[in-house]
C-alpha cells in the first residue's frame, strides 16, 4: 500500500516528487536499510542454529544456492550481462518473513512444514545478504572493466565483507557496553539509534554494505546481551514505523514503468520472476531429498518461498545507493534493478499469500496450533450445558429429597418452583446437616424451600464461555446454574468447571490431529 502511494506521487504517476526530491531522503532511507538489517540480526540467536537439525540446513543452502543460479544465469542469458545477473541473483534468494509468517500465525498451523518454514525465512535472509555482499563488489569490478586474477576475484569480496562484519561486530560491542551503563531506560532509545546511525554513515563512507554490517550490528547485540538487548530491539521496532512508511513511499517513488516498458524491462521482470520460482521450487525439493525431510517439506516447501518485500527491496534500493555514484553503466543497473524488484513485489506479494495457505493446508497443518485459550473464546456458555440435570422441586419434603438423592449421581441440586423458576441449590452436604439436626418425625415437615441456599450467581446461555471461566476461577465455584436470561432465572442446566475443562482438552487433541 505504501509503495502505492509512492508510486502515484513519483515519475509513474502525479509527478509530485521528482527524481531529485527523492534523491534528497537518501540519508533516511540508509537509515531505514539500517534498521532492517539491524532488526534482522536480532533474530539470528545462535541456539536458532544449534537446535535446527541437518535437514534444514541441506534445504536451506539449496534454495538459497540454487535461486541464486538460476536467476544468475538466465538474467545474464537474456542481458548478455553476467553482473546484472549476480545481483538478480543475490536478491532473488531473499524470502519475505513477514508476509508469509502472517499467513501460518492467521491460520493457526503447526507441524513439520510450519516448522521448516519458519526456519528457513528467517535463516535465508542472511544466505542473500552474504550472497549480496560478494555480488556488489564483484559488479562494481565487472562494470568498471577491472582485470581481477583469481586470487583478486576471492579476496576482494571477502575483504569488503569482512569489514563489513568487523564493523558491525564492533558496533554491537558498543552498544551492549553503553546499555550496560544505562540506568534512566529512557535513554535507550537515543543511544541504539546513535550507534545505527554511525555505524551506518562509516559504512556510506567506505563504501561497504550498509545492511550487512547492521545486520552484525543486532546480531553481535542480541548474543552478547540476551536479555538487556530485548528492551533496545524493542525500542527500536517502536522508532521504525513511521521510518517504514516513509522508506516504502520513496521505494514507490522511485518506480518508474516508462523505463521498464522501454528497455525491455518487462521481459526482463518476467524471466526474473520465472528464474526465482524454478529456483525456489526444485532447490527446496533437492535440499529436502538431501537432508531426508518429511515428505510435506519436500513436496510443499517450495510453494511457500515466492513472498519478497523488505530485504529484497532494500537491497535494490542499497545497490541503487551504492552504483549510482559511479555514473554511466552502472546508475542504469541500479535503478533498472530497483524498478524490476520492486515492480515484482507487487506480483510475489498477492500470489505468495495464496500459495503458503494451500500448501500448508495440502500438509494437514491448518488449524494444528491451537491452544485452550482459542477453543474456549470459540465456545459460548450453551455448548457445554449438562442440561438433564436432577430438579427439586421447592415443595418437596425431606424424605423425598434423600430418596432422590439416592438414586442420583450428582453432588448437587437446583431447586425450581412450578414456573421453573431457580431458586437456589441444595447439596448433599445441607441434607447431611440437616438429618443430623432434626428429628427423623419432624422430617416429613422440612420442604426444599425451607433449607434451599439461595444462588446468587447464574449465568445466561448466550454468554461467552469464557465469562464463565473467569468467575470458576475468581470465585472457586465447583458449578454455576445456567438460566435462559438472568430477568426470568428460568433453568436450563448446568456447567460444571472439571466437566468443562475436560471437554476442552478433548476438542484440543481432536483439532492438533497427530502433530
Amino acid at each position: 500500500g505504501y509503495i502505492l502511494v509512492g508510486l502515484i506521487l513519483g515519475n509513474s504517476g502525479l509527478k509530485l516528487w521528482t527524481p531529485s526530491t527523492v534523491a534528497s531522503f537518501s540519508p533516511i532511507v540508509n537509515l531505514a536499510l539500517g534498521i532492517i538489517g539491524f532488526m534482522i540480526g536480532s533474530e539470528l540467536k545462535l541456539e536458532l542454529f544449534k537446535k535446527r537439525g541437518k535437514s534444514i540446513y541441506s534445504v536451506l543452502f539449496c534454495e538459497v544456492i540454487i535461486t541464486f543460479l538460476m536467476v544468475s544465469f538466465f538474467v545474464s542469458f537474456l542481458t548478455q550481462k553476467i553482473y546484472l545477473g549476480i545481483l538478480f541473483g543475490a536478491i532473488a534468494s531473499a524470502t519475505a518473513p513477514a508476509a508469509t509468517v502472517d499467513v501460518l500465525w492467521e491460520n493457526k498451523t503447526k507441524g513439520p512444514l510450519t516448522s521448516t518454514l519458519l526456519a528457513i525465512v528467517a535463516l535465508d535472509d542472511v544466505l542473500a545478504l552474504l550472497l549480496y555482499g560478494f555480488a556488489s563488489v564483484i559488479a562494481k569490478a565487472l562494470i568498471a572493466h577491472t582485470q581481477l586474477s583469481i586470487v583478486e576475484t576471492i579476496e576482494t569480496p571477502f575483504f569488503e565483507v569482512g569489514l563489513s562484519v568487523g564493523l558491525g561486530v564492533v558496533g554491537g560491542y558498543i552498544l551492549f557496553k553503553l546499555i550496560s551503563f544505562i540506568k534512566d531506560r529512557e535513554r535507550i532509545l537515543p543511544f541504539a539509534l546513535g550507534v545505527i546511525v554511525l555505524t551506518v554513515g562509516i559504512a556510506v563512507h567506505f563504501k561497504i554494505d550498509l545492511i550487512l554490517s547492521s545486520m552484525l550490528l543486532g546480531f553481535t547485540l542480541t548474543n552478547i546481551a540476551p536479555v538487556e538487548s530485548k528492551e533496545v530491539f524493542e525500542a527500536i521496532k517502536k522508532f521504525s514505523s513511521p521510518l517504514y512508511v516513509l522508506f516504502f513511499v520513496l521505494v514507490g517513488a522511485r518506480l518508474d514503468f516508462a523505463m521498464i516498458l522501454k528497455s525491455g524491462g518487462m521481459v526482463l521482470a518476467v524471466v526474473y520472476v520465472l528464474s526465482r520460482t524454478f529456483g525456489k521450487m526444485s532447490g527446496a525439493v533437492l535440499g529436502g531429498f538431501i537432508g531426508r525431510a518429511h515428505e510435506s517439506v519436500t513436496k510443499y516447501l517450495g510453494l511457500c518461498l515466492f513472498s519478497q518485500a523488505g530485504v529484497a527491496i532494500g537491497m535494490a534500493i542499497s545497490i541503487n545507493q551504492s552504483f549510482s555514484h559511479l555514473g554511466g553503466e552502472a546508475k542504469i543497473v541500479g535503478e533498472t534493478i530497483v524498478n524490476v524488484v520492486v515492480g515484482t513485489t507487487f506480483i510475489v506479494q498477492m500470489i505468495g499469500p495464496l500459495c503458503v495457505r494451500f500448501a500448508v493446508s495440502k500438509a494437514g497443518e491448518i488449524g494444528k496450533d491451537v491452544t485452550e485459550e482459542d477453543i474456549i473464546a470459540d465456545y459460548k456458555v450453551k455448548d457445554v450445558i449438562e442440561k438433564n440435570v436432577p430438579i427439586i422441586q421447592e415443595d418437596a419434603h425431606l424424605d423425598a429429597m434423600v430418596d432422590q438423592v439416592k438414586e442420583s449421581e450428582s453432588l448437587d441440586f437446583c431447586v425450581v418452583d412450578r414456573k421453573g423458576t431457580l431458586l437456589g441449590s441444595i447439596s448433599i452436604g445441607d441434607l447431611r446437616s440437616v438429618l443430623l439436626e432434626q428429628e427423623i418425625a419432624l422430617s416429613s415437615l422440612i420442604l426444599a424451600r425451607d433449607i434451599v441456599v439461595p444462588t446468587t450467581r447464574v449465568l445466561e446461555e448466550g454468554k461467552p464461555l469464557q465469562e464463565a471461566i473467569d468467575i470458576f476461577r475468581r470465585r472457586e465455584l465447583d458449578f454455576i446454574p445456567v438460566v435462559k436470561s438472568e430477568k426470568t432465572r428460568e433453568l436450563v442446566g448446568l456447567i460444571h468447571y472439571r466437566e468443562i475443562m475436560k471437554q476442552i482438552e478433548q476438542e484440543l487433541l481432536r483439532r492438533r490431529g497427530n502433530v
